[in-house]
């Protein structure tokens, strides 16, 4: 019977070896295919030295800062005199596709000291292409409180309940640079996963948005409160901004979405935080005339310069 079992675990250690090697060929394999179609994304980013942020920004490239920010050189101590922002977010937070001085952090901070109320404004970014809530919080805790903010601008979107590397809202960025210590045992994960959003997903609608929000609303859920926690034990306000996306051949006025949104800022003021929704400043305008032009596909969620102004003047009035 010893002999039995021993042989057994044998046949099960080798089956595993040899597993591991299919899994991680197989993934050497999608890393290529994914590298060919990088592009710029692979200049710019680099693996991160924290394993749960997977990814960052490579320091003093395409824009970026020493720290591997898209933001000029902040001081870590802060000047006297200075009121100190940290806007934490993803790629709409960053301003991608438009100049970064027209991002509406830097249209914030200029029109806040156009106020001439005897202080200095700053706004310092923290925020990475495709980072999910997830990612976003360890930015806040970790690296937000190094500057002494006297305010968190948090930008929520609608796609930030996605998990880095089982879905791809971060263009193939989270499942690049993912290296789990198994390959194996990640299989498995990701299986389990799959199965768990199935069995939540069963009622839930099929747009991508809606779906993430519904499946996942008790992670939503929790993250906010996390946020809420970290953000109470340093005393600092948050300011929490909803994007909406631009959805395809519909105006603001028959958005599909206007549930999540309402759902997002009950449970965000739960916490104690000031909501500004975007939407209804963005009701003014065709959705045509807010967003990013892309030639090769159709992106819902990037805004143009104009659409940078209008979510700035609608936040501004929020900072005290």
């Amino acid at each position: 019977m010893r002999r039995n079992a021993i042989v057994l675990l044998v046949v099960l250690v080798v089956c595993a070896a040899g597993a591991e090697v299919f899994f991680r060929s197989r993934a050497a394999s999608e890393r290529e295919r994914i590298r060919s179609r990088m592009g710029e994304r692979g200049l710019c980013t680099q693996p991160a030295d924290d394993e749960r942020l997977i990814y960052t920004y490579t320091p003093g490239e395409c824009g970026a800062n020493s720290l591997g920010y898209r933001d000029i050189e902040h001081s870590i101590e802060k000047p006297e005199g200075v009121f100190r922002i940290v806007l934490i977010g993803d790629s709409v937070a960053e301003g991608r596709d438009v100049e970064a001085d027209s991002a509406f952090g830097r249209v914030i901070e200029r029109q806040l000291n156009a106020r001439g109320d005897g202080r200095r404004y700053e706004v310092i970014l923290l925020a990475h292409i495709g980072y999910s809530t997830s990612q976003e919080i360890v930015l806040l805790h970790d690296t937000a409180f190094r500057y002494d903010p006297d305010l968190i601008l948090w930008s929520y979107c609608l796609n930030d309940p996605a998990h880095p590397v089982y879905h791809n809202a971060n263009g193939d960025l989270g499942r690049y640079y993912h290296r789990p210590r198994s390959y194996l045992v990640a299989r498995v994960e990701a299986f389990a996963f799959r199965v768990k959003q199935k069995y939540r997903g069963l009622e839930c609608p099929k747009e991508f948005h809606a779906f993430v929000h519904c499946a996942f609303w008790p992670e939503v859920e929790e993250n906010l409160g996390r946020i809420g926690e970290i953000t109470l034990s340093h005393r600092v306000p948050v300011v929490f901004v909803i994007h909406p996306i631009f959805e395809k051949d519909t105006g603001f006025e028959d958005y599909s979405l206007r549930d999540v949104h309402a759902r997002l800022a009950e449970a965000a003021r739960t916490n104690g935080f000031d909501v500004v929704d975007l939407l209804e400043p963005f009701r003014a305008y065709a959705p045509a005339g807010l967003k990013i032009e892309n030639e090769t596909y159709y992106d819902p969620w990037h805004m143009n310069a104009l659409g940078h102004r209008v979510a700035a003047r609608a936040i501004a009035p929020h900072i005290p």
